[in-house]
């Protein structure tokens, strides 16, 4: 398979690309589709400030053709995923029944919240209002972020990049348990 600049083309999903190049995750132990996947790219827009800020595309793919803010955001990387996973642990570990996760640039921002055991339902809203909402199993959510984080770390490292955010991902990807 040839080198692919996705970060979040781990494990779990490589080889299966649908039409234009979307991808849907298949977790091998649930045999289900989780169809709201963050995307983090490698791409030309991957670069630290001098002030040693990590910018980069981050969005959100949910189901085969919608994305958001929007397919190619750029936003401060490193910090959005940092605090998408430590909203998705305190959620998910029932320390919060509630977590809002802001883009850092733009009004847009993911609530998070847990309606039943084992799910988590995930508001997209621009403005303060949802645009679309969607029920995940907990489990494959934290797997697919686990999965960027680290291969986000990984790309940082291999860059010689670290800052609080990239700290503040090492530590939360300790806590993971799914």
């Amino acid at each position: 398979m040839g080198t692919s600049n996705n970060i979040s083309d781990y494990r779990t999903n490589r080889g299966l690309a649908t039409r234009e190049g979307c991808r849907l995750c298949l977790m091998t132990n649930q045999r289900e589709w989780l169809d709201v996947l963050l995307v983090v790219e490698d791409d030309g827009f991957f670069a630290r400030s001098r002030s040693g800020a990590i910018w980069g595309t981050v969005y959100f793919q949910i189901g085969d053709g919608r994305f958001f803010p929007q397919r190619g955001w750029t936003d401060l990387v490193a910090g959005f995923v940092a605090a998408w996973l430590d909203g998705l642990l305190r959620v998910a570990g029932g320390i919060s029944k509630n977590e809002r996760v802001a883009f850092f640039d733009g009004p847009f921002a993911v609530n998070i919240s847990m309606p039943q055991k084992g799910f988590v339902n995930l508001s997209f809203e621009h403005s303060e209002k949802s645009e679309m909402s969607k029920d995940v199993e907990a489990k494959q959510l934290l797997a697919h972020a686990d999965s960027v984080a680290r291969e986000l770390l990984s790309k940082c490292q291999h860059k010689g990049w670290e800052n609080n955010d990239t700290v503040t991902l090492t530590r939360l990807i300790k806590q993971i348990r799914y």
